[in-house]
């Protein structure tokens, strides 16, 4: 399923950055950065959809987008995305994506997260006077 998340800033970070840094996080699961080449240093799974306020991000998922899981993956940085997450939800998303070679990226979306549609992005003001894709 095509979405979208809106990423809320965190007391450290604002929406834009978290969002980057979670998009980028994703990508490092499949690609560490031990393995990564020089062109690979910005990319990302999803891509950044910005407010027309300039302050709200959202991450353009697709929940059955499938991530592969590269042995030598580590979560801390991803995981520390998620400061809302009590120590047990990390750990439990921590185990899982190590314990599995791939999965779909709508399996650790954490509970406490919504995935909107477009038509709810249009009425709150995502998309103005933008056709739907």
């Amino acid at each position: 399923m095509n979405g979208y998340i809106i990423v809320l800033p965190t007391a450290t970070q604002t929406s834009e950055a978290r969002a980057k840094q979670i998009t980028r996080e994703l990508y490092n699961i499949s690609r560490p950065v031990l393995i990564q080449g020089e062109g690979e240093k910005a990319s990302t799974v999803f891509g950044i959809v910005t407010h027309p306020d300039g302050i709200q991000n959202a991450l353009q998922v697709n929940t059955d987008y499938l991530i592969f899981v590269h042995p030598a993956a580590t979560l801390e940085k991803l995981v520390a995305c998620f400061p809302e997450l009590s120590a047990d939800e990390r750990f439990a998303l921590s185990a899982f994506v190590q314990t599995n070679a791939k999965f779909p990226f709508g399996y650790i979306i954490p509970s406490t997260t919504t995935v909107r549609d477009y038509q709810y992005m249009v009425d709150n003001g995502w998309f103005p006077e933008d056709p739907e894709p």
